[in-house]
């Protein structure tokens, strides 16, 4: 039994204060009030132990049996003070949304490297990606794995993007979550006019009588991208204060890419530079 390795009480109550908060961390409105997420299954735990520096609580199903090497990194967080809670199944299913759950849930203050509603302050060597009301949330988890994978240090997001800490998004990233800065902006044009004023040249994607093609024309290492919503694209607004637009060229009486998709190429052109 958990409890007794960790030297702690079983909850067998759903209506327990501590239970009923971390439940509520399912709402975006909670999330925001806390300033705490929830990160579940063994892979995201593993990365929050290696790169997430404020983990507040780690819930365990009291029944599930743990490899000897996770029960030693929970039992290091304790030592620093995280909180170890150990639940009955019935408790455990209340907390989680996975289908075929692996006992264990993190739940992590939010992270320093992401802003909310402030002003980007963009590094002179920062590569930049930009994406405006994309409201898909296996998108977005895609698109910060990507930016991992292919070194983007920046993702800027309109405020009607997918919520980074809902855990669609966080399943989706594979822990990637930790590696990116991220800011939320409620005035996306406004931050790519300032985005401009710092020398950065902004290109739209998106298929126009004057778009450029990727590959036919040279980019540059401090070119922001700008990708739209899965159905709509860029608004004619940021299509406009944009010095350049561009389309990723494809076959014929084809649709056009998932969202995810069309940043991967545009990543992998920027990373090869």
């Amino acid at each position: 039994m958990n409890s007794q390795i960790f030297n702690v009480n079983c909850i067998t109550g759903k209506s327990n204060s501590t239970i009923v908060k971390i439940g509520k961390l399912s709402n975006k409105k909670s999330r925001k009030e806390e300033q705490l997420f929830v990160l579940d299954g063994i892979k995201l735990f593993i990365e929050a132990h290696k790169f997430c520096p404020n983990i507040e609580y780690i819930i365990l199903n009291d029944s599930v049996n743990f490899e000897v090497k996770i029960i030693e990194k929970i039992r290091e967080l304790q030592l620093k003070g995280t909180q170890v809670l150990c639940v009955s199944e019935p408790v455990f299913s209340k907390l989680t949304e996975e289908s075929a759950p692996q006992g264990i849930i993190t739940v992590c203050g939010f992270l320093s490297n992401h802003k909310f509603d402030k002003e980007t302050v963009i590094g002179e060597h920062e590569t930049v990606m930009a994406f405006e009301s994309v409201r898909d949330p296996g998108n977005i988890g895609a698109i910060i794995r990507n930016a991992a994978a292919f070194g983007i240090d920046r993702l800027i997001f309109s405020s009607d993007c997918a919520d980074v800490y809902s855990q669609k998004v966080l399943r989706a990233t594979m822990g990637a979550i930790f590696k990116v800065k991220i800011d939320f902006v409620s005035d996306f044009c406004s931050s790519l006019s300032k985005i401009k004023k710092m020398g950065r040249r902004v290109i739209s994607t998106t298929l126009g009588e004057n778009s450029l093609k990727l590959g036919a024309c040279k980019i540059n290492k401090n070119d922001v991208f700008v990708v739209g919503n899965e159905g709509h694209g860029v608004s004619e607004e940021t299509i406009s204060l944009s010095d350049e637009t561009m389309f990723i060229p494809m076959c014929e009486n084809t649709e056009s890419l998932n969202a995810s998709v069309a940043t991967a190429i545009l990543m992998w052109e920027i990373f090869n530079i």
